[in-house]
């Protein structure tokens, strides 16, 4: 599993341990409350960069796919791995976000 996680690269292993870390600390979310504490990231910054990384995911999912087409056997194993990986890690991400501010928003 970590030679799976490794094959993955640095870049999108980045991505995907920020997307989690993002989703853990969503709950955290608060209403708008800016001041020059840590209320800023957990009111502003968190909740409006969640998506730009539900997004980022998404094109990368759109790249790997791309790649896939004209990829060997094994190397369509591989992407076919990330694709999973990303679908996971952005629908939690995804999900901890809506959880949080669909009620907001309806």
């Amino acid at each position: 599993m970590l030679k799976e996680i490794k094959e993955m690269g640095p870049l999108r292993n980045s991505l995907h341990v920020v997307a989690l870390l993002f989703a853990l600390l969503m709950p955290f979310a608060t209403g708008p409350d800016y001041s020059d504490t840590w209320d800023l990231f957990f009111g502003g910054i968190l909740p409006a960069t969640a998506p730009i990384i539900v997004i980022v995911i998404g094109l990368d999912i759109m790249m790997t796919s791309i790649w896939k087409s004209d990829a060997a056997a094994d190397r369509v194993l591989q992407l076919n791995r990330v694709i999973r990986t990303h679908l996971i890690v952005g629908g939690i991400l995804l999900a901890a976000w809506l959880a949080v501010f669909l009620p907001v928003l309806v």
